[in-house]
């Protein structure tokens, strides 16, 4: 808008006369477009704006030019006249505010999204010059930092605005879901007017966040085992902040365990889980706390809407289902195939003599057992029962999960009793309700007779033996296959010592009761090489039951000693066996010898000059018997002949009598020697007979090997 008082000063001039008619010039304006805005004076020419001038209502391809024409004309007449265009410059000035096409603006945008256009707005400004109508843009407003705004140029005086996501940044519906922003346009007005109109942002929803699990459908429940609950026992609940979100739960996995330890998919089929998340026992009878005692279902959200740009499922969730016990159990006792043996000599009150070991699969009060002696039956060995009560009692403990029942000795037991005793143990649990569960078995404890008792002597002292028990203990149950109980370790009294040192009394017991006597004890100890060797080794050097150490260990010596004084007799007799025999052989040689002088003194008186073969009834020369055809008398040998008749019947028998001396005299001795041979075979014999016959108990090692 400019306002001019005073533009130009049209001047003209006429040749005619001066201050005539003629020469006298009048002014005026010849109508135009915008010939109303000016007036001139008439006779001085004057050109006057008739008020502001408006560059904006001019015409914007005359740039602010507007083009007068005015026409100066005499007096005269005729009147003369002449016109002239007048060019005016209307200069623009910032004289105009920029102007929005709209008051406000709606805009929609959806979340998640980056560098997308979200609106454009328009405006204007009416200054016809480029540098007064430039209009730039501008945004504010609660989460206007999420956009941005870029002004162009449209044409003269016109722009838009448009209003962007960067490319870093998005919106996020359940954050915020509606901006309200201010857009400015303002050019370089020194007063700084600005133009303003509301933009609306509305962010549209999208299903890109996936589900959560509440945490509070999530806490732990119980269940009690073996069909005691049925139904729905719990609810997994769900949630999604999209709006259009259609959630449903998964079972991911089951996890079954028992004591902290993974026992696998033995309890699959417990339980089930729909889809809107209700929790179900589906297998109420199988459900089992002595197979698993915690069940954890793991489970997840879905969203069937989401995105697929984004995540669809929730993280995964843990139901923990902890199953409860119920005394459904009854106590079951430990089967350790075990051997109790009483020996009266080794047991004495409160000490204990036998045991038992139960379990019960229920926890807690459920699980815990008491033992007691229901009965108590003594077998005898002819099959007789005999009930004794007060004899034994039971003491409970337990380890872990096993409880021990220690069964002890009262009072002394009756040594001379023989047989069994029967003890027939409870084993029962205490449930804090319900009926109580027990359980019975029957031991039996088996008396061992103290004449089973042998005792093994030793080369080395008791410090060594009692060092080497354990291997001498192996050694023997190798050969024996049995239980071996040790009784006492000692030293041999030095009056007594042989070859022994020490000693060991030991019973051999089977795992039926039966033990071993000392003849069994040996022969099996003789048949296994390996254990008579180790025992060898480890200086055992006699065998043999504690009665008869005791009571014989000094006849032993007496014995051998009689032993012995036998075995002189048998030499002494002998001996005279033998001179008598010699005597004998003596005599006939005599009587031998006179009959070969005699014969030599007969056939026809003449003995021949040839000499005698000894021994036989031939001669050298003649091999003639000169005691044939002989008549029958006394020789006059009466002297040399015994009161046996055999002596004088094989005086004519040479044969049987021999003149040669060393072959007689080793004859003689040959046969008293095989005399000499079998009494001492026979006296052995007897002396192995005599300790065999001191009940079989008795036994040197150097027999035995």
């Amino acid at each position: 808008m400019a306002d001019v008082r005073l533009l130009l000063s049209a001047q003209a001039y006429d040749n005619d006369e001066p201050d005539t008619n003629n020469s006298r010039l009048l002014f005026s304006l010849l109508p135009g477009p915008y010939s109303h805005n000016f007036s001139i004076d008439s006779n001085t020419g004057l050109l006057r704006n008739q008020g502001p001038l408006d560059r904006e209502a001019i015409d914007p391809t005359l740039q602010g030019r507007i083009v007068l024409t005015v026409r100066v004309s005499d007096c005269g007449v005729p009147s003369l006249s002449t016109d002239v265009n007048v060019t005016i410059n209307v200069e623009d000035i910032n004289d105009n505010v920029p102007v929005f096409s709209q008051s406000s603006y709606q805009f929609f945008v959806k979340e998640r999204e980056s560098g997308v256009l979200v609106g454009v707005v328009e405006a204007w400004d009416a200054d016809q010059t480029e540098v007064n109508n430039r209009i730039s843009f501008g945004l504010s407003g609660s989460g206007a930092s999420n956009f941005m705004i870029r002004g162009s140029v449209l044409g003269p005086g016109r722009a838009e605005g448009q209003i962007w996501l960067p490319s870093d940044g998005s919106v996020d519906y359940e954050t915020q879901a509606l901006f309200l922003l201010t857009v400015t346009a303002e050019n370089l007005d020194p007063q700084g007017h600005e133009a303003t109109a509301g933009v609306n942002v509305t962010v549209v929803d999208v299903n890109d966040e996936p589900p959560t699990l509440d945490e509070g459908s999530l806490r732990g429940i119980s269940v009690a085992e073996n069909g005691s609950q049925h139904g729905q026992v719990a609810e997994v609940v769900a949630r999604d902040v999209d709006t259009e979100a259609q959630l449903e739960i998964q079972l991911v996995n089951v996890i079954c365990t028992k004591a902290g330890v993974d026992v696998g998919g033995l309890c699959h089929d417990w339980f089930s889980v729909e889809a809107n998340g209700s929790v179900y026992i589906n297998q109420s009878e199988a459900i089992d706390y002595e197979a698993c005692d915690l069940v954890t279902l793991v489970v997840r959200a879905y969203d069937r809407t989401t995105d697929p740009r984004f995540q669809a499922y929730s993280n995964n969730g843990s139901l923990l289902i902890t199953i409860e016990d119920v005394n459904d159990n009854a106590p079951y006792f430990l089967l350790d195939n075990q051997t109790f043996v009483i020996i009266p000599e080794l047991v004495i009150p409160n000490q204990q003599v036998a045991s038992v070991r139960a379990r019960d699969n229920d926890s807690g009060n459920n699980g815990a057992i008491e033992f007691s002696i229901l009965q108590v039956n003594f077998i005898s060995k002819d099959g007789a029962t005999i009930p004794f009560q007060g004899f034994f009692r039971i003491v409970t403990s337990v380890e872990a999960t096993v409880f021990t029942g220690s069964i002890e000795l009262v009072t002394n037991l009756d040594s001379t009793l023989q047989g069994t005793y029967q003890v027939t143990v409870q084993a029962q649990d205490k449930p804090s309700v319900g009926p109580a569960q027990e359980a019975q078995v029957t031991l039996n404890l088996f008396t061992v007779d103290q004449s089973y008792r042998v005792r093994l002597q030793f080369s080395t002292p008791k410090e060594e033996v009692g060092a080497n028990v354990e291997e001498i203990k192996a050694a023997l149950a190798q050969a024996t296959r049995t239980t071996v109980y040790v009784v006492n370790i000692q030293d041999v009294e030095s009056t007594a010592r042989a070859r022994a040192q020490s000693y060991l009394d030991a019973y051999f017991v089977f795992s039926n009761g039966s033990a071993l006597t000392l003849s069994e004890l040996s022969l099996m100890i003789r048949k296994d090489q390996d254990a008579l060797t180790q025992l060898l080794r480890l200086g055992l050097v006699v065998l043999g039951s504690q009665e008869s150490q005791e009571e014989d260990q000094g006849k032993l010596f007496i014995s051998v000693i009689i032993g012995l004084g036998v075995a002189l007799l048998l030499v002494l007799a002998i001996m005279i066996m033998a001179l008598v025999c010699m005597r004998k052989s003596y005599h006939r040689k005599l009587r031998a010898m006179k009959a070969a002088k005699e014969a030599r003194k007969t056939a026809a008186g003449v003995l021949p000059s040839g000499s005698a073969i000894p021994g036989t009834n031939m001669y050298n020369t003649e091999r003639a018997n000169p005691m044939l055809n002989l008549p029958t008398k006394d020789l006059g040998l009466e002297y040399l002949t015994s009161s046996s008749d055999l002596d004088y019947v094989s005086l004519n028998s040479l044969d049987d009598n021999s003149v040669d001396l060393d072959g007689n005299n080793q004859k003689i001795k040959a046969r008293s020697g095989m005399s000499w041979y079998p009494g001492l075979l026979t006296w052995e014999s007897s002396l192995k007979g005599w300790f065999q016959e001191r009940g079989g108990r008795n036994l040197l090692l150097a027999w035995a090997v």
